[in-house]
């Protein structure tokens, strides 16, 4: 377990199972919960499914979660999982870091300190305030970036390059 793990205990040192995604199945029950069933029979019921690495590998390195939240393990490769159980964990997991990836930046509007974004996004259009750049924005990587809106929601660009021109004006301006 590593001190970002969710789920850890204060002191924990326990390694985390790694899961057998070919032998992992996983769907939704009558009620709309997540329900994951191992290889060795253990099931658990009201799972949840938490990216490691939300940003930089959403869908390769997945916790499971028991219903308190406690690890059960970590799913390394669900593509290896039969299609049905593999795209409830893919879904689950996009559900766990809502983060809309912005595809164009409309307008930014400045005033006393706090930019004003309107853009468009792979979930439709969206507006948010953006108090200080300092403690708003981090690169992952060359063109990559997260962007921290006041209300502390996140938004990715995937490929800054990858922009409109207008787009790449207006970040280059506010970024």
């Amino acid at each position: 377990m590593t001190a970002d793990s969710p789920g850890q205990k204060s002191g924990s040192l326990a390694p985390v199972p790694v899961l057998d995604p070919a032998g992992t199945k996983v769907g939704l029950d009558d009620r709309g919960q997540l329900r994951v069933e191992l290889s060795d029979g253990r099931v658990y019921v009201n799972a949840r499914i938490v990216p490691t690495f939300p940003i930089s590998r959403p869908n390769r390195f997945l916790y499971v979660l028991d219903e308190e939240g406690n690890e059960v393990g970590l799913l390394g490769n669900p593509r290896r999982m039969d299609r049905e159980s593999r795209e409830v964990v893919l879904a689950q997991a996009d559900q766990a870091y809502f983060m809309p990836r912005i595809t164009r930046i409309i307008r930014v509007d400045e005033t006393m300190g706090i930019a004003h974004w309107e853009v468009e996004t792979d979930r439709g259009w969206s507006a948010f305030d953006m108090v200080t750049r300092s403690e708003s924005v981090w690169y992952v990587g060359r063109s990559r970036m997260v962007i921290r809106d006041a209300d502390g929601n996140r938004y990715l660009i995937e490929d800054l390059g990858k922009l409109d021109s207008r787009s790449k004006r207006l970040a280059d301006l506010y970024l």
